[in-house]
């Protein structure tokens, strides 16, 4: 039996046990749930990979020498049992009523709290609405436009539950207009919902975007879900009823989404054995979109989406048309070195007299794999690198094999086996070509390379003729010089942290500044 099958088997009933016991305090029966709703991804999702491959919902992983094919589309694993979750927790929201001393209370309707019961279920008609279209998007491939349009539908029930229960539509100026607007509140009215709306498209589309390696959508969401709750929580027991119930209903959103994040990251992160897809990163998008909107903090939720807003900003040339855009923006393996020099070495000791302590037969499969990692070395074209990166590999894997001293019981082995890649393998900014820029476009590269933010390659007579592709990820590339996959990710997490303590920074310390 795998690890996580033994894990799940005796942590649910010590979990089951501890929510009864506390069965009256909801946020620690959430918190329960949560682990168990991680628990359960954490088991669901390898039993889902070979289904999915079976259907088609499998690709390549073009990050890898080898290119292994892993399922795609994993993100409805953890959204379905997400969905699960937060039903069951309805009643335990709402224990309070049904407890009620007074036996008349429970056919009071003015006891039972319809509206928070309203928003919560809206709340979870959008998120249920999203992962429907973001798996449609993972087998169908829509258009941009649909991905534009389908997160707008999806935000209509909060949208209504917001004009219906709350409906304010004012914005406080900030201290330096006052004098200009010759008030300090603005009614928006109906600008207000467009905004909310746009902010709901945004979410969803931002973690999309900043997407292309592995553990990347699942991390940065992760990072983002915590800062949340850590705010929520922090201010929870404010004294104030109204703004109580807005950080409860937030984080009894929140904290199962991160249960099933953390599972499925353990999967999706480097070297991954599933990918996500866009229905994770929609989910993930439209939940932050919900808490911010029906939780009332659209402003702390923007700040935190930082990284985010600039990644959309800074692609916005390729994204509107101005700059070529390929399907794939995604960082490349670099090729000026296919195989590292601890990966040669390695080999080439295989074969070195002073370390020759097997048979004729090892010594002939070591023979192999050094001749095989001096093809790969030898190897400069573009279009052979990767063949030649996963011969090598893969005769030393059969090497390594065979000088096994023990067989590994096929009972032990983990039930998602991880791809064969170079921990070592080195990714470098992928590039695109200006023909068919636009003006504008070119315009705004030339910008970008004043700032110091792009990389662009010049002829002899000093003409452009091409550009990293215009992501996050390439320019962290473009600014640190090539990294390992893991590396990368880790930059983007740690981009994420520092951003969340400027947003806190900004909220609580130099509000003030502009609003009192």
């Amino acid at each position: 039996m795998a690890m996580h099958n033994k894990v799940t088997l005796a942590s649910t009933p010590v979990l089951l046990a501890l929510m009864w016991q506390l069965r009256n305090e909801p946020l620690a029966v959430c918190t329960c749930v949560s682990i168990l709703a991680g628990l359960a991804t954490w088991c669901l999702v390898p039993a889902a990979v070979n289904t999915f491959k079976r259907v088609g919902l499998s690709g390549k992983d073009m990050s890898k020498p080898t290119h292994p094919v892993l399922a795609e589309s994993m993100g409805v694993v953890a959204a379905t049992i997400y969905l699960i979750a937060t039903f069951l927790f309805i009643p335990v929201q709402f224990r309070s009523w049904w407890s009620a001393q007074d036996p008349q209370a429970p056919h009071n309707p003015r006891v039972f709290s319809f509206d928070r019961l309203g928003e919560y279920l809206s709340a979870l008609l959008s998120l249920q609405s999203m992962v429907f279209l973001g798996f449609a998007d993972d087998v169908f491939d829509l258009r941009w436009r649909f991905k534009l349009l389908l997160p707008t539908i999806a935000s209509i029930p909060i949208l209504i539950i917001y004009y219906v229960g709350y409906g304010v539509t004012h914005v406080v100026v900030p201290v330096f207009m006052r004098p200009l607007l010759g008030t300090h509140i603005v009614d928006l009215g109906t600008l207000y919902y467009v905004y909310i709306g746009l902010m709901a498209v945004f979410c969803t589309n931002a973690i999309n975007i900043l997407a292309g390696i592995n553990g990347v959508e699942v991390g940065q969401s992760i990072v983002i879900a915590l800062s949340i709750i850590a705010k929520d929580i922090a201010n929870v027991n404010s004294g104030n009823a109204e703004a109580e119930y807005n950080h409860l209903f937030t984080l009894y959103l929140l904290l199962p989404f991160v249960g099933v994040s953390a599972a499925l990251y353990y999967w999706n992160v480097y070297p991954a054995r599933v990918f996500v897809g866009d229905t994770y990163c929609y989910f993930a998008g439209m939940t932050f979109a919900v808490c911010g909107i029906l939780g009332h903090f659209s402003k702390t939720l923007l700040l935190l989406f930082l990284p985010q807003v600039f990644n959309f900003i800074y692609s916005a040339p390729q994204i509107f048309g101005l700059v070529p855009c390929p399907r794939h923006r995604l960082p490349k393996m670099a090729v000026d070195n296919p195989l590292p020099r601890r990966l040669v070495s390695r080999l080439r000791q295989e074969v070195d007299p002073d370390q020759r302590t097997g048979s004729d037969s090892s010594s002939e499969s070591s023979s192999a794999n050094v001749v095989s990692a001096d093809a790969a070395i030898s190897a400069t074209g573009l279009s052979g690198v990767h063949q030649a990166i996963s011969t090598a590999m893969t005769s030393f894997s059969k090497g390594k094999g065979r000088r096994a001293k023990r067989p590994v019981s096929s009972r032990r082995s983990r039930s998602i086996s991880a791809p064969l890649v170079n921990s070592s393998a080195y990714m470098v900014a992928s590039r695109t070509t200006f023909e068919g820029a636009k003006p504008l476009g070119l315009a705004i590269v030339r910008l970008y390379e004043c700032l110091g933010i792009a990389d662009v390659e010049r002829d002899d007579q000093g003409s452009m003729v091409s550009v990293n592709n215009l992501t996050l990820l390439n320019l962290v590339l473009v600014r640190r010089g090539r990294l390992t996959e893991s590396q990368l990710n880790n930059c983007i997490l740690l981009i994420q942290i520092l951003n969340s303590l400027l947003a806190f920074f900004i909220r609580y310390r130099l509000s003030h500044v502009f609003y009192f």
